[in-house]
């Protein structure tokens, strides 16, 4: 009897616990940014959807990055720009790295990426930072990146 209430218990303690992040998560980001490092390029356009309660949820964009900084973007289904203003919510990939990095940090509730084996940028982020708190859940897709720099032949 007390073994089954020590097991018991100890499912009770694990059910109450957000879940963390696995250990490997972090050698994938590191081994993801060193491919993306090497192409030398901060220049690129890429398709960006990105998922949340906030400013152009839900929206695809074709994003460009000029040294390192978003310059435009257009959303996909009406080639409308998207206000200048609104740039500031767009992340750049190493923006995304750096929001990967610190959300491995804080162990989030709920975590998933996929990066492209390539280029090492991130294809889909799934960030739910608690699980205790509602709608303030992240995600990101990203596809079709052209490199813009010298190594020219992008995807």
């Amino acid at each position: 009897m007390l073994k089954r209430s020590a097991v018991l218990w100890s499912l009770l303690a694990l059910a109450g616990c957000e879940a963390s992040t696995a250990p490997n998560e972090r050698d994938s980001l590191e081994q993801a940014r060193a491919r993306w490092a090497q192409l030398g390029s901060d220049s690129y356009t890429v398709e960006m959807t990105r998922g949340c309660f906030c400013v152009l949820a839900g929206k695809r964009m074709t994003v460009t990055v000029r040294n390192g900084s978003v310059s435009s973007a257009e959303f996909f289904d009406s080639g409308g720009a998207v206000a200048g203003a609104d740039l500031y919510y767009l992340p750049t990939v190493a923006d995304l790295f750096d929001q990967i990095s610190e959300a491995l940090d804080r162990q989030p509730a709920s975590f998933g990426v996929t990066y492209d084996e390539l280029y090492g940028y991130p294809v889909r982020i799934d960030i739910d930072p608690s699980a205790t708190v509602s709608d303030d859940e992240i995600s990101y897709s990203l596809r079709d990146l052209t490199l813009l720099a010298a190594l020219g032949a992008g995807r």
